[in-house]
């Protein structure tokens, strides 16, 4: 038998209502928000938010754009379902409005997964079954969080891929690190691209450190070093400075793409 939902809809004064402590939106539009309360204030609150039960008080649950809005309207009281919900309640309802979200990223996405575990107890297993993943995709995202902040930043704002930020994880040198991502952001870069990176510092750190055992010389860091970039074609790594120029119009271009 399905659970009745106790709940009710009314008008609460929006100064007894609290913000959520675990923000899952890492940026919040503020120009939106601005549009959203102009929207709002033409021809009203369309969708009530919803807020949960806290002894004299409510907690949001969702609807946090629609509540920065009519805040920013100076209006009273906003339109609400008043719900009584458990703490465990309130974090998967959080988490599901936030992962249905159409400009989630992956950081935003792996930060829900992390709440849900590390604040709401629920385990990797139930995460997946409640968002209808696989466990591993649950790991691999919450993987994310553990990036050096560039490579967290990269992903965040989809300026590289999930898969080429793990190839370059491996690079454990900060400033080496930096530098291949330099060329990841301003030429792109694929998969297979950020794979050769990874192997070509793993080389020299390797040949760096049996020169070390030796007492002999290091090599300088300011030895000139290859950079791939991917091929427009087959999309494997190219050398810079390898790549062949061949003066065709748009069209032919793209027929050579297409045949080959």
């Amino acid at each position: 038998m399905k659970k009745k939902i106790d709940q009710k809809v009314k008008d609460v004064p929006i100064k007894l209502i609290d913000e959520p402590k675990d923000v899952l939106r890492l940026d919040i539009d503020q120009e939106a928000i601005q549009d959203l309360a102009q929207s709002i204030n033409e021809i009203g609150l369309l969708q009530p938010i919803l807020i949960a039960v806290q002894d004299d008080r409510y907690e949001l649950v969702f609807g946090h754009r629609r509540f920065l809005a009519i805040q920013s309207l100076g209006l009273a009281t906003i339109r609400s379902i008043v719900r009584n919900m458990t703490h465990e309640e309130i974090g998967l309802a959080r988490a599901t409005e936030n992962i249905n979200r159409a400009d989630l990223t992956p950081i935003e996405e792996a930060n829900t997964y992390s709440n849900l575990i590390n604040h709401y107890g629920f385990t990797i297993d139930q995460v997946a079954k409640k968002m209808a993943i696989g466990p591993g995709t649950v790991r691999r995202r919450m993987d994310l969080l553990k990036m050096p902040p560039s490579l967290q930043t990269a992903v965040h704002t989809k300026s590289i891929s999930i898969s080429v930020a793990e190839e370059l994880w491996p690079i454990a040198d900060a400033a080496d690190l930096d530098y291949y991502l330099s060329f990841a952001l301003d030429g792109g870069c694929t998969k297979e691209v950020a794979r050769s990176w990874c192997k070509e510092w793993k080389d020299k750190k390797r040949r760096s450190e049996a020169v070390d055992s030796q007492d002999q010389p290091t090599f300088s860091p300011h030895e000139p070093r290859p950079i791939y970039l991917p091929c427009d074609l087959c999309h494997g790594p190219m050398e810079l400075g390898t790549e062949l120029v061949f003066r065709v119009c748009p069209d032919c271009a793209n027929t050579v793409k297409k045949n080959i």
